[in-house]
């Protein structure tokens, strides 16, 4: 899981990885902080999205990636000279590349809270499977030259 992370940083053509200044800087949408675990038959992504709106949400799944993206609106938008500006308005984007396949069409999301959560169970594909073992008689199954 871990080669995994490292796979999914975002990073800068200087190798490093990129935050949420160097985004607005380069007029990028801002990047929405994720926390990502494994639950027992889904994986579960809780999204900070603090100001954003469900109408202003759109959650999609497209083969092994993820793609949230949301525009926060609100008040004071329009051009001003600030004295002082630390909110910032305007688009947000995360894309994540899964760990492994899931099944979007059975994926569960809720929004309270200014938190995301969304519940992505495995694909049948990916799902660990019990193999049955059959007893057999005593000539049956032995190998061969024994």
């Amino acid at each position: 899981m871990l080669d995994w992370y490292f796979q999914n940083g975002e990073r800068s053509r200087r190798g490093t990885l990129i935050g949420d200044q160097d985004r607005r800087e380069l007029g990028a949408p801002q990047a929405i902080p994720i926390n990502v675990w494994e639950g027992d038959e889904s994986l579960v992504i809780a999204a900070a999205m603090p100001g954003i709106e469900a109408d202003d949400l759109e959650i999609s799944v497209l083969g092994d990636e993820l793609r949230l993206r949301a525009e926060e609106r609100g008040p004071g938008q329009e051009r001003k000279e600030y004295l002082l500006r630390e909110w910032s308005y305007g688009p947000y984007e995360r894309r994540l590349r899964l760990p492994y396949a899931v099944d979007a069409d059975k994926a569960n999301a809720s929004l309270g809270n200014g938190v995301l959560v969304l519940m992505l169970p495995r694909s049948e594909a990916t799902r660990p499977r019990k193999i049955s073992l059959t007893k057999t008689g005593p000539a049956e199954g032995r190998r061969e030259g024994r």
